[in-house]
């Protein structure tokens, strides 16, 4: 009987590897599982340049970024191709928890890089500032952060 060997950073046409895959659909256990496996390429990106973090930092996956943060081999500062980085985009998203994670973490975090995609004058420091703000108007009024933030979408 021939043995299989399975191929954990396969890669399917857009870059995507099953790592990649479990940080975007926020599979706790399965990144969990996937980062004891030694083999891994854990900064491996897609096509575009996002890494497993910086996808994970875009959805908003909490207790995904909680574990990634915990692996010194995660680069938690790597931007995809436009220049964004995670934080940036973290940022971007709303996702005020993962920020205040990320800041929190004790991890050397690139506050200053400019963003080519976003607004020029916005850097990662005035975008997590953005957050910290949309985040304590939420606060303030009694809404949970989500309401707040459609609330906000929604208006004209």
């Amino acid at each position: 009987m021939s043995k299989t060997t399975l191929n954990i950073n396969w890669q399917s046409p857009l870059g995507y590897t099953p790592f990649n895959y479990a940080c975007f659909e926020g599979r706790v256990s399965v990144v969990q599982f996937l980062l004891t496996q030694p083999t891994v390429d854990v900064n491996k990106p897609v096509n575009n340049g996002s890494t497993p973090f910086y996808i994970a930092c875009e959805k908003g996956h909490k207790e995904v970024i909680s574990l990634l943060l915990a692996d010194i081999r995660i680069d938690v500062n790597k931007p995809e191709n436009d220049q964004c980085t995670p934080l940036w985009m973290a940022s971007q998203f709303g996702h005020l928890p993962v920020v205040q994670l990320i800041l929190a973490s004790g991890r050397e975090v690139d506050t200053q890089t400019k963003s080519i995609a976003g607004t020029a004058s916005w850097n990662n420091k005035t975008a997590a500032e953005y957050a910290r703000i949309q985040g304590t108007r939420a606060k303030m009024t009694g809404e949970s952060e989500d309401v707040h933030l459609r609330k906000k979408q929604n208006a004209p």
